[in-house]
This record gives C-alpha cells, sequence and structure tokens, in this order.
C-alpha cells in the first residue's frame, strides 16, 4: 500500500465520483438561485448541499472549494429562513466562484489567487 493513500486508485476513483457529484449539485443550485426571487427559494436548498462540498472537498484535494462552500454556509446560516434579495445576490457570487473554480479543476489552497478570493467574497456583506 502507497504511503500517501491520495494516490492510490481507489482514492482516485473516490475524488473523480465526488468531482462528478459536486458538478451537478453546483448545477442545480446555480439554476434555482438564477430563477429564484427574494422570499421564494428556502435557505436549505443552498445550505444542505454547500455544507457537503464544504465537507469533502477539503478531504479529496480541494481545500479551497471547500472554504468558499464553508464561507457560503456561515452566511447563510445567519441570513432568513427564505433567502432575501441580499443573500440571493450572495449565495449567486458564491456559486458562481465555485462553478468557475470547479470546472477548472482547481486542487489546493489556490495561493495568493487562492486568498485572494476569498478576501473577495468575505468582503460582500449579506
Amino acid at each position: 500500500m502507497s504511503a500517501e493513500p491520495q494516490l492510490s486508485p481507489e482514492w482516485e476513483s473516490a475524488r473523480a465520483d465526488w468531482y462528478k457529484q459536486a458538478e451537478g449539485e453546483l448545477a442545480r443550485v446555480a439554476k434555482a438561485l438564477a430563477e429564484a426571487q427574494p422570499g421564494t427559494l428556502e435557505r436549505h436548498f443552498v445550505y444542505a448541499p454547500m455544507h457537503d462540498v464544504a465537507g469533502l472537498a477539503g478531504v479529496l484535494g480541494y481545500p479551497l472549494l471547500g472554504k468558499i462552500a464553508r464561507g457560503l454556509t456561515e452566511n447563510l446560516r445567519r441570513g432568513p429562513d427564505m433567502l432575501d434579495e441580499k443573500m440571493l445576490n450572495l449565495a449567486k457570487a458564491y456559486l458562481t466562484t465555485l462553478s468557475a473554480l470547479h470546472a477548472k479543476d482547481v486542487r489546493g489552497e489556490g495561493g495568493d489567487a487562492g486568498e485572494a478570493i476569498l478576501a473577495k467574497l468575505a468582503a460582500i456583506k449579506p
């Protein structure tokens, strides 16, 4: 067995499975956010899949994506049960960023660019 389990075929298979599943979830949530009007989309619809992304992304080699998803869930936790205009806009910004980085298969922390992305998202106030 490899000293680094992340290099094993099983680990790569799990990562690929998660990547595909996350792609579907990001697209589903982004579509709902694009179609939503203030007060029509429940917080949990966005929170649950982003909580899952936050939990698994870092473990599977995508800590920057995990941090972005975690930032979104933390904001959602403080927001209304039905997303208002400010929370919809915040969620759209986070989802757009997550989707773009996911599409580019950005692994790791992202270096200085990753820190800049996190800082820009953190500056968005609901």
